[in-house]
C-alpha cells in the first residue's frame, strides 16, 4: 500500500497520527493547509485526518474530498479524526463523518501524540483494516 494522508490539525494531534500511518504505509502526509497540488501519482490509498472542532471536521477536508471525486475514485479511502470522546459520542461522530465525506472506513483517536509514542497499536490496528 502507499497512501498520501491529507490531514488538518490544531494542536499536532492529528498531525503525528498522519505522519506515522504515512511512515507504515509507505506514503506521504500533507496539510490541507499547504498552498501546492497535492500529488496523488503512485497512491492507491488516501487517507483523510481532522481534528473534530464543535462537532465537525475541518470543511478544507470536506471540500477536498468533494472537488477530487474522479482523482480519487479508483483509490482505497478511509477517514480518522482526533477527538475528545471516547464512547458513543465518538462513534456517532465517526458516522457522521462517514455520511458527509462518502467515506465507509473511518475511526477515532484520542490524544494522537501521546498514542503514536507510547500506544500505536490502534493505529496500526487501522492501518491493517484498511490495508485488508
Amino acid at each position: 500500500m502507499k497512501s498520501v494522508v491529507i490531514y488538518s490539525s490544531a494542536a499536532g494531534n492529528t498531525k503525528a497520527v498522519a505522519e506515522y500511518i504515512a511512515s507504515k504505509t509507505n506514503g506521504t502526509a500533507v496539510s490541507i493547509a499547504d498552498v501546492k497540488p497535492i500529488d496523488l501519482e503512485g497512491c492507491d490509498t488516501v487517507i483523510f485526518g481532522s481534528r473534530v472542532h464543535a462537532g465537525s471536521i475541518k470543511k478544507a477536508i470536506v471540500d477536498y474530498n468533494a472537488a477530487n471525486k474522479d482523482a480519487l475514485a479508483g483509490m482505497k479511502k478511509a477517514f480518522f479524526v482526533c477527538c475528545v470522546y471516547k464512547d458513543e459520542k465518538a462513534e456517532k461522530q465517526v458516522a457522521k463523518f462517514a455520511a458527509e465525506l462518502g467515506i465507509s472506513t473511518g475511526t477515532f483517536f484520542n490524544k494522537g501524540k501521546k498514542l503514536v509514542t507510547e500506544n500505536p497499536g490502534e493505529i496500526d490496528d487501522f492501518i491493517a483494516h484498511i490495508s485488508q
